[in-house]
Order: C-alpha cells, then sequence, then structure tokens
C-alpha cells in the first residue's frame, strides 16, 4: 500500500499551494489566498490524504476545527482502514456499514483524545471515497460539509451534499448516530475521475459560487497538461481557484483537495 498525506499544520503560509502526487492520485492544501476573518485556533487545520494498492484507491478530506488535531487524526484513520479496502480482495461487510463503523469509531478516538490530554474543543468534518476500477464501481462516506464529487464526461456532480445541519466528529456531546452520516455507492461509468475538498472552495462569502463548475474547470486545466503530471495539475488548479475567489473577497479559509484521475 501507498499512502501521502498533507497536514495543515505543516503548511501555514498565506497564499502558498503544496501538492503531493503519485500515479493516478494527488493532494493539494493551503492555509488560503487570504486572511481568515473569523475566529480560529490554528492557522491551517485541515487534512488531506491518500492510498492505493492492487485494488483500489481511497482518498479523505478531514476540515478541522478548534484545532488541527482531530482533522489529521481523522484522516490518519482513514488511511489505516484503506488497507482493508484497496487490496486484491474485498472484505465481506457492506460499504455503508464499514463507513458507519468506521465514522464511529473515529468519533469516540477523536473524543477520547480530547479527554486525555488534547484538545477538548477540536472536531472534524471528514469526507472519504473509494474506487475499485477492476469492479467497476465507486463508494463514498461524508459527515459534514467538506466535498464529494465525481467528474462526468462533461460537468462535476456533487455526491452528499451537506443538507445544512453541521455536526463534527470529536464533538463532545454527540453521539456517533448524531452526526449526519451520508453514504453511497456508485457505478464508475462515465466518470473521469473524482475530487474531494474541503469547504475553503465553497464558504460563503469567501469560496466560489458554483462548486461543481470549479471542479470542471480544475479538471479542464489538468488535461491541458502530459498524463504524467496531470492529477497534480488539476489538485493544484482547484486550489489556486479557491485561493483567487478568497482574494477577491478579501477573506481567506483553509482549502484542501484529493483528486483521482481513472486511468
Amino acid at each position: 500500500m501507498r499512502v501521502g498525506v498533507l497536514r495543515g499544520r505543516e503548511h501555514t503560509d498565506i497564499g502558498r499551494v503544496a501538492c503531493v502526487a503519485e500515479g493516478s492520485l494527488a493532494l493539494a492544501i493551503s492555509r488560503g489566498g487570504a486572511v481568515k476573518r473569523y475566529p480560529y485556533s490554528d492557522p491551517n487545520e485541515d487534512a488531506v490524504g491518500f492510498a492505493h494498492g492492487p485494488g483500489g484507491v481511497i482518498l479523505a478530506v478531514a476540515d478541522g476545527h478548534g484545532g488541527h488535531q482531530a482533522a489529521e487524526q481523522a484522516v490518519n484513520e482513514v488511511l489505516a482502514l484503506a488497507a482493508d479496502w484497496i487490496g486484491a480482495a474485498l472484505p465481506g461487510e457492506p460499504w455503508e456499514d464499514a463507513a458507519a463503523r468506521f465514522v464511529a469509531h473515529t468519533h469516540d478516538v477523536i473524543r477520547a483524545r480530547g479527554v486525555s490530554g488534547g484538545r477538548l474543543e477540536a472536531r472534524t468534518t471528514l469526507g472519504f471515497a473509494l474506487a475499485r476500477p477492476a469492479e467497476g464501481w465507486w463508494a463514498w462516506a461524508s459527515a459534514g460539509d467538506s466535498h464529494i464529487f465525481g467528474m462526468a464526461t462533461d460537468a462535476a456532480i456533487e455526491f452528499g451534499p451537506n443538507p445544512g445541519k453541521m455536526l463534527f466528529l470529536g464533538s463532545p456531546m454527540r453521539e456517533a448516530d448524531e452526526l449526519g452520516l451520508r453514504v453511497g455507492h456508485e457505478p464508475l461509468t462515465g466518470l473521469r475521475g473524482l475530487a474531494l475538498a474541503s469547504d475553503g472552495l465553497s464558504e460563503r462569502g469567501i469560496g466560489v459560487d458554483d462548486p461543481p463548475r470549479a471542479v470542471g474547470d480544475a479538471f479542464a486545466t489538468g488535461a491541458g497538461h502530459p498524463p504524467g503530471v496531470r492529477p497534480l495539475e488539476t489538485a493544484r488548479a482547484l486550489v489556486e481557484i479557491a485561493l483567487a475567489s478568497h482574494r477577491n473577497h478579501d477573506a481567506g479559509d483553509n482549502i484542501a483537495c484529493a483528486i483521482w484521475l481513472r486511468p
């Protein structure tokens, strides 16, 4: 299994973009394109990661609140889960059951860490997706307002958009079944790739007005580059689109994204 991670605490310069890529996968992260205009604990509280193996790929993005620790922990937990789902053989458990059990476990881990000496107020959104190209399907899970997009031939489609009630993994007074988890299982037919992004892409008065269009524009930018750097340039383009919006609004937010381009 191969893994890539970007941690917001390691990338705190306004306007700069950090990227990592391998094969068909890429990550990008930035503190934002302008100064945050709201209270915060750490300059960059996002985290993002991927893993790939003989059977598939997994991507995760987390948007921390009250500190970077919860988002980083959530992405680490997803990548620990990955080995069961990207191997040559699949687990017998249905994705929906596994995702719910995993989110409950991660919620408990973050809460326990806060109680045992970490930041008690640290909590996070989490979106993650699994693609199994040989079997022709992908699956996703989301809690909070991070985005999951499938890029079709000419338009990006968002899966599991936030219904408006914001709940976070790690919230001390919430149980796992109160987190508003959305899950799905979809065919890969007609999809060019997947994009996950934190809400620095879309935050009202900060991010872009039309996130699916921004994803489509980023995929179009990436397509203009040689195949070997196409995932990286797609991820970089999506974050740069968000940063341009931050500068336009003179208000910033952390932004992280994960990209998978279907081979």
